[in-house]
C-alpha cells in the first residue's frame, strides 16, 4: 500500500544554481522573439513534411503541437505554425532535460525542476528519475537520498498537492491520461514482498475546486502472476499489457473484462482514434530492431472478449514501425508502407529523403531523421 502525506520542499541550493536563471527568466519566455529561418512546409503524396530547425541529438519535447528544445545552452520554442515567432533564452547550461505534455513543459536536471511559465523553480529533495506534464499538473518521480521513491504531483503554478510514497511497494513509473473532468494520474508499482509478480495499477484525480487543486484516489487494479508492460487508457476502457496477456479493465476501474493471450510478444504502440483501439505487438526481444513481422490487435470495447489478432509480414528493411490513426505505418530507409488494422498492405509511398529512423508525435504526425540527423515533422493524410 502507499501512503500519502505533505512535504515540504528542502531548500539544496547547490544542486539549483544551474538552473537560476530559468527561475528568473521562464515566465518572460514568450516575449523574446529572436530571428530564425522560416523552414517552409512542403507537401508530398502522403502528408505534409516540415523541416524543424534542430537535429537528432538536441533534446526536445513536443506539446500541442509547440516543441521546446535546449540547443547551444539555449532553451528555445518553435511553433512551425508559426515559425517566425520563435523564441529563445539562456540557460547557462545544457546538462537538462525537457518533459511536454497536455499544453504544459517542465525542465529539470538533478533535484531542480522548472515548469515553463511558473516564476520559481522547485528543489524536489532527491534525484528526479522521470517527469510527466498534464494540461494543469506535472509529476515527479523522485528517489530521495534514503533510496525511497516517491511521486509528487504541483499544480502549473509549482504549488505542490500531493505526495504518494513507495512503502512496502516499489514504484515503477506514473503518467497522466485525459478527461474532461480533470487530469487523471496513474501510478505503477511492484510487490517487494509477493513470491510472483504482483503489480498494483493506482488511478488518482486532480480536478479544480475554488482554485485548488482536490487530490483523490479513484481506483486500484492488481496484477498477478506476470509484470506489466505498458497500461493504455480510452474513455471507456484501460488496457494493460502484460508479460503474457492483453487485459482490458472498465475505465471506472469497476473489474477486469477479460483477458488475451499475447505470450511472446511486447505492446510497443497503441491507436485508440479509430471506433476500436488497435494494439501493435512485437517478438519480445526485437524492440528497435529491423524487423520481419509484427501482430496488430483490434478489440472491442466490450465486457465480453471481442479481439482479433492480424499477423503482418513487413517489406524488407523496414526498421520503424508505429500506429496512427488506427493504421500501421512503417518506415525504411526509402519508402513509407501503410497497412490497415486488418493487417493488409494498402498504400506504398516513396520517401524524397533517406529516412534513418522515425518516431510518432500524435496519431497522425510522425518524426522522421534523416542521415545526417536532420528532423522533418510529417503530418499523415
Amino acid at each position: 500500500m502507499m501512503a500519502r502525506r505533505r512535504l515540504r520542499s528542502v531548500n539544496k541550493a547547490f544542486t539549483i544554481k544551474r538552473l537560476l536563471l530559468i527561475a528568473l527568466a521562464l515566465g518572460l519566455i514568450a516575449a523574446g522573439v529572436f530571428g530564425v529561418k522560416a523552414y517552409l512546409s512542403s507537401r508530398s503524396s502522403f502528408g505534409t513534411q516540415t523541416a524543424l530547425p534542430f537535429y537528432s541529438e538536441a533534446v526536445y519535447a513536443c506539446s500541442n503541437g509547440v516543441f521546446y528544445y535546449v540547443e547551444g545552452g539555449k532553451l528555445r520554442c518553435y511553433d512551425p505554425k508559426n515559425p517566425d515567432g520563435a523564441t529563445e533564452m539562456d540557460l547557462g547550461t545544457s546538462d537538462v532535460s525537457i518533459a511536454a505534455g497536455g499544453g504544459t513543459a517542465a525542465l529539470y536536471s538533478g533535484t531542480a525542476v522548472q515548469i515553463i511559465g511558473a516564476s520559481d523553480f522547485i528543489d524536489v529533495g532527491g534525484q528526479v528519475l522521470s517527469l510527466r506534464c498534464a494540461a494543469n499538473h506535472i509529476a515527479v518521480l523522485r528517489l530521495d537520498p534514503s533510496g525511497a521513491a516517491a511521486v509528487l504531483v504541483y499544480d502549473k503554478t509549482g504549488t505542490l498537492v500531493d505526495v504518494i510514497e513507495q512503502k512496502d511497494d516499489i514504484l515503477l513509473d506514473c503518467g497522466f491520461y485525459s478527461s474532461d473532468g480533470g487530469d487523471l494520474m496513474w501510478t505503477l508499482s511492484l510487490s517487494s514482498s509477493a513470491a510472483t509478480p504482483l503489480t498494483t495499477l493506482t488511478t488518482y484525480s486532480y480536478l479544480k475546486q475554488s482554485n485548488e487543486s482536490v487530490a483523490t484516489m479513484s481506483g486500484v487494479i492488481t496484477v498477478q502472476n506476470q509484470l506489466v508492460d505498458r497500461v493504455v487508457f480510452t474513455k471507456n476502457s484501460i488496457f494493460i499489457s502484460g508479460t503474457e496477456q492483453l487485459m482490458r479493465c472498465d475505465a471506472g476501474i469497476s473489474g477486469e473484462s477479460w483477458r488475451l493471450l499475447t505470450y511472446g510478444y511486447k505492446m510497443t504502440d497503441s491507436s485508440t482514434s479509430a471506433a476500436r483501439p488497435v494494439f501493435l505487438f512485437v517478438p519480445r526481444g526485437e524492440e528497435g530492431e529491423t524487423m520481419n513481422m509484427v501482430k496488430l490487435y483490434s478489440a472491442d470495447e466490450a465486457a465480453q472478449p471481442a479481439a482479433s489478432a492480424r499477423t503482418v509480414q513487413l517489406k524488407e528493411g523496414v526498421h520503424s514501425i508505429m500506429l496512427c490513426s488506427g493504421k500501421l505505418a512503417a518506415f525504411s530507409d526509402t519508402k513509407l508502407y501503410i497497412y490497415s488494422a486488418a493487417g493488409k498492405l494498402s498504400a506504398t509511398y516513396e520517401l524524397d529523403f533517406s529516412c534513418s529512423g522515425a518516431k510518432k508525435l500524435s496519431e497522425n504526425e510522425v518524426i522522421c531523421e534523416s542521415s545526417d540527423g536532420a528532423l522533418r515533422l510529417i503530418k499523415l493524410k
